[in-house]
């Protein structure tokens, strides 16, 4: 019996040892580091004709997590529109984001500042705006060329008017839904539950 008793003991002790070697043992990234690229897809419409400084802006993390981290999954990181400057003549439009939070879906929060690296944008066409500037500019032109007894006027008019509309910028905006990429401009500590 000593034998067997033994033998189970060995049996047992391997068990034990080799299970826990079996086991992954996962460890939670303490932070994610500066440079981390995240990936998310926008929950809030931006319009660069439209919005303010000040809104908020909400993106849900997709995969691949920051560091493979899978506790990253459904987190919502937060921020606000920092600078917006709408189209107009001469003037591209622009949009910068700041971040502010990033919030796991248990509710842990932590402090967040990034940029964006690329985001889906849809521009407006602006052939319409083009044509139309092309076509008035024609109008007027064969208006003044006429009082000042010339046939160029619709041409010089034509010219001036696609210019005028071509250098008239057109608004941007990113649906919801969009997808975009940030990356962080320093070390995220990691998210704490708040008590």
């Amino acid at each position: 019996m000593d034998v067997f008793q033994s033998s189970r003991r060995t049996f047992a002790i391997a068990g034990v040892a080799l299970a826990s070697l079996a086991l992954p043992v996962v460890v939670a990234a303490e932070s994610i580091p500066a440079g981390t690229t995240i990936t998310g897809v926008l929950q809030t419409p931006l319009d660069s004709g439209k919005a303010n400084v000040g809104d908020g802006v909400s993106i849900a993390v997709t995969r691949p997590y920051p560091d493979g981290d899978s506790s990253y999954a459904n987190a919502t990181i937060r921020g606000h529109v920092a600078t917006v400057v709408a189209a107009g003549q001469g003037r591209k439009p622009e949009i910068d984001l700041a971040f502010d939070t990033i919030v796991l879906s248990n509710g842990a929060s932590a402090p967040i500042s990034g940029h964006v690296l690329n985001v889906e944008e849809k521009k407006k066409s602006s052939i319409v705006t083009q044509a139309a500037g092309a076509g008035v500019g024609m109008i007027v032109g064969n208006i003044l060329g006429k009082a000042v007894h010339t046939n160029m006027g619709g041409l010089v008019g034509a010219t001036g008017g696609f210019l005028y509309a071509n250098n008239r910028k057109q608004n941007f905006t990113v649906a919801a839904n969009s997808t975009i990429t940030l990356q962080t401009d320093a070390q995220v500590p990691r998210p704490q539950a708040r008590y």
